[in-house]
């Protein structure tokens, strides 16, 4: 009976095909792979995480010193050299100037009688130097930027991987929307050539006078409908397809055609859902674990930080009517910054960012019970689905007979057209529930397959 029922389904989803030899068959695996290489949302979370990462990058600088060059011009007065000389006794104890042995001092506005006015004169002094500086010692601060920023680069990274199970989640409705209506086009195509077909026969036995003329009218009616019902699967059709090369990001070729092969997949396994393995559930997991490293982050902000700086360089002074002069310019020191009190400010942020955390918490306990419950309620579906597939193909196989006694008792004068009408109807309906609740059990399975 099973092997039955499989020859009828072929025979169903195969009705009506007349020119398979020129259509391109397009697996759905492969419009899943163009999907995830040319989506747009992809893209846009592959710059998020791009930005995620140079992030990580910006709070791990923090444990590299810094270097940089200082350069320094300044027009002002008062910082001419001073030549002052040096003093020393001989043995004898007389004191001796030497000309020759003086040293300059920078910086000093010396006022005698005789330079009062030149002290005041503008001279130009500029300075160079290399400078290096490093944090020594910053009790956690910068570790705790690095952590938080690391788990907002693995949220991001979680962020992304759900968004193209979103993106091949979409493709699989709209492929199976596609599918559905390709296959009811196939059936309306066949019921409208019976139509026709039988609207000439008819037409032939009333002109034999082998039935009464009344029965034209009925012929015909039945034959627009079948037409009504064409166009109608055609533009459910065109707007499936629409769907789908919105769903995939790309355009199908016009001789494209659904593989019929994803109705067979394999029934869902009752598995419980694990929160590594949902995309929806490792978001969640990931930015409260962001959230958590930046409310320690927020903490540690208030700490001291201990960082040394040295630089050093040549300064030049420009004096008027005087010798340009380079001299040595270094400085070498420690520094302990503490901060004292913001008014609360990082307290606040950590205690704000702790909430929030708490909030997803929460949310994933309660993102849990869900897909859980959705797990089931797929599995449920699915089997309901092969239920009545299984009652729909029975129906098929009862109609198909139907329908062929009823159209030979016309032929031969023992039944009326209403009878072959009611027969027909009944036979379309179960092709319809065949492909129906093949789609139906196809859609369920692969709601929460990986």
């Amino acid at each position: 009976m099973r092997e039955s029922r499989s020859v009828v389904a072929a025979v169903v989803l195969s009705w009506g095909l007349t020119s398979v030899a020129a259509a391109e068959v397009v697996p759905l695996q492969d419009l899943e792979q163009r999907a995830l290489e040319h989506h747009a949302l992809l893209q846009v979370g592959a710059a998020r995480e791009r930005a995620a990462a140079a992030t990580v990058r910006e709070a791990e600088s923090a444990y590299m010193p810094r270097v940089g060059v200082n350069v320094d011009s300044n027009l002002g007065p008062g910082r001419r050299l001073v030549k002052v000389q040096n003093q020393f006794h001989r043995e004898n104890g007389v004191v001796v100037l030497d000309p020759d042995d003086y040293v300059l001092v920078q910086g000093v506005n010396a006022l005698t009688k005789k330079n009062t006015a030149s002290a005041l004169t503008p001279q130009w002094r500029s300075t160079a130097s290399l400078a290096l500086g490093a944090n020594l010692y910053d009790f956690g601060r910068t570790q705790a930027a690095v952590a938080a920023s690391r788990a907002k680069l693995e949220s991001t990274k979680a962020e992304r991987d759900l968004t193209k199970a979103q993106v091949v989640a979409g493709v699989r409705i709209a492929y199976l929307t596609w599918l559905s209506a390709h296959q009811m086009t196939q059936l309306t195509t066949t019921s409208s050539e019976d139509g026709a077909r039988r609207s000439a026969r008819v037409a032939a036995l009333v002109q034999e006078g082998a039935r009464p003329r009344a029965e034209l009218a009925p012929v015909e009616a039945d034959r627009l409908l079948t037409e009504l019902e064409l166009e109608r699967s055609l533009g459910d059709l065109d707007g499936a397809r629409l769907m789908l090369e919105q769903a995939v990001g790309a355009t199908l070729s016009t001789t494209a055609e659904p593989d019929l092969s994803v109705l067979d997949v394999a029934s869902i396994v009752a598995a419980p859902v694990q929160p590594s393995a949902d995309p929806a559930l490792r978001v969640l997991v990931h930015q409260r674990a962001a959230l958590e490293a930046t409310a320690r982050m927020h903490r540690k902000e208030g700490l001291p930080v201990l960082s040394a700086n040295a630089a050093a360089g040549i300064g030049v002074q420009i004096a008027p009517r005087q010798t340009t002069r380079a001299f040595p310019n270094y400085i070498v020191g420690l520094a302990m910054t503490i901060p004292l009190w913001d008014g609360g400010g990082n307290k606040a942020a950590a205690d704000a960012t702790e909430a929030q955390a708490d909030e997803l918490r929460l949310r994933l306990e309660s993102t849990e019970s869900e897909r859980e419950h959705e797990h089931k309620r797929a599995r449920l579906d699915a089997e309901h689905a092969e239920k009545r597939q299984h009652t729909a193909e029975l129906l098929l196989e009862v109609c198909s007979t139907r329908v062929a006694d009823v159209e030979a008792g016309y032929e031969l004068g023992a039944m009326q057209f209403d009878q072959v009408q009611q027969a027909r109807a009944q036979l379309r309906r179960a092709q319809t529930e065949v492909v129906l609740a093949r789609v139906a059990r196809a859609e369920a399975v692969l709601r929460l397959a990986p």
